[in-house]
């Protein structure tokens, strides 16, 4: 009797292996995928679209209201969390100013930060990750800068006198956006978009899953202020 039911349990497991499969935490540093290698955009051929554009930068006023309710209402769009949209807009209506022919959208930014760490996970209400992402090859915080990256271009988006934190959503988001405007191209066209990001991220892949991304964002958003 007792072998007859350890046959059945091991008949069941080994069923369940070949039919269902083993699940596995994904580990550090693999490469997204996509459900089909068919959905992904060839690169190089066009640059994603652009989301609806953050509040205009005064430079003599606060924006804050009208970027939080702007980032309120694009979070509720496109399932991003309101403290990481507010975040990707800051850094887009910062680098109007700073670096006007980069023409970088937060929607890049939040494709980049969908890919790198699904936005950093939870985000308190001042823009510090609860959990601090630390990811392969030296690369830190929701959008994975590089050390070298984060070294040279690392900025404190609420100009407070501390020290720029990888870890804050605020600091990461500009950061990364003035790394990718260093490079000196316009991000509409297409090249200059797919040679900026593939650097960023280590690999053309990479690049192929934040245009996917970015796209989503940028097509979900089109109906904020309506």
């Amino acid at each position: 009797m007792r072998l007859a039911v350890a046959g059945l349990i091991i008949a069941t497991g080994l069923t369940l292996i070949l039919t269902i499969g083993v699940n596995r935490p994904a580990a550090e540093g693999d490469e997204p995928k996509a459900a089909h290698a068919s959905a992904l955009p060839a690169p190089n051929a066009a640059a994603p679209p652009r989301g609806v554009p953050a509040p205009v930068d005064r430079p003599n006023a606060s924006d804050e209201k009208e970027l939080a309710a702007w980032a309120k209402e694009v979070g509720g769009l496109t399932g991003i969390p309101a403290r990481a949209v507010r975040a990707y807009g800051l850094a887009e209506m910062w680098m109007r100013s700073d670096a006007p022919k980069c023409r970088l959208t937060w929607s890049t930014l939040a494709g980049i930060a969908q890919v790198a760490s699904k936005h950093g996970g939870e985000i308190d209400k001042d823009g510090e990750l609860v959990k601090p992402v630390v990811g392969k090859n030296d690369r830190v915080g929701p959008l994975h800068l590089s050390l070298a990256k984060w070294k040279a271009h690392r900025f404190r988006a609420s100009r407070d006198g501390q020290r720029p934190d990888p870890q804050q959503i605020d600091d990461a988001a500009v950061t990364t956006a003035r790394a990718l405007c260093a490079r000196g191209g316009d991000m509409r066209k297409a090249r200059h978009w797919w040679s900026a990001v593939a650097a960023h991220g280590g690999s053309t892949t990479f690049a192929q899953h934040v245009f996917v991304a970015t796209k989503r964002y940028a097509k979900a958003s089109a109906a904020a202020g309506r």
